[in-house]
């Protein structure tokens, strides 16, 4: 018959009680995200719902570097014009946005200092973001409603130097879906950050 032992002043039972409460601590989150514990790294955690916010920044920095990708490849289709091309600096200023927002994403109303200044750079970037993001799904729309390579009779149309229309059409889709993605993110993280 095989006997527990225990060599401290603690009885068995207090042993094993101890180590529920230790294993029990392990599975709780070092980073909690609501605002039942206070915690020192997220002091303005209060209310504050920073898991969508992240969430919401990366959904920014990948549709940015996805407008980038687009606007470089609608920069080739459309023989190095720079209508739809307009993605590759929207898309660039989005992720900078995105990443100097990342940092200043704990509301505005309880920034100061050297935070404030770095709310301040967001909100420029932001405001440049969305000038080059609205810009560019108009450059699309007139990319879909008059597309480069129909042929309207104006002269001779040589077909090596003519994009392809439904290609234009098709990324001019996907750049405003992205635009529009970015813009809604943003405005919903503007929302977030003035409220709390």
């Amino acid at each position: 018959m095989k006997r527990k032992i225990c060599r401290t002043s603690f009885n068995c039972e207090d042993m094993e009680e101890l180590n529920v409460t230790a294993l029990s601590r392990r599975k709780e989150s070092a980073a909690p995200l609501t605002g039942e514990r206070d915690s020192t790294i997220f002091r303005h955690g209060f209310g504050y719902p920073l898991a969508l916010v992240l969430r919401l920044r990366v959904l920014q920095i990948v549709c940015g570097i996805s407008a980038m990708v687009m606007g470089s490849v609608a920069f080739i289709e459309e023989r190095q014009k720079f209508n739809m091309g307009l993605g590759i600096p929207a898309g660039g200023i989005s992720v900078l946005a995105a990443a100097v927002s990342i940092h200043t994403s704990r509301g505005w109303s309880a920034m100061s200092g050297v935070a404030g200044a770095g709310a301040g750079a967001a909100s420029v970037l932001w405001a440049a973001a969305a000038c080059l993001l609205i810009a560019l799904v108009v450059q699309c729309c007139r990319t879909i409603l008059d597309p480069p390579g129909i042929d309207h009779g104006d002269g001779p149309n040589e077909e090596d130097t003519i994009p392809s229309s439904r290609d234009l059409v098709v990324i001019a889709c996907v750049q405003i879906a992205l635009a529009a993605a970015t813009l809604l993110s943003a405005a919903i993280c503007a929302r977030i950050d003035c409220g709390t």
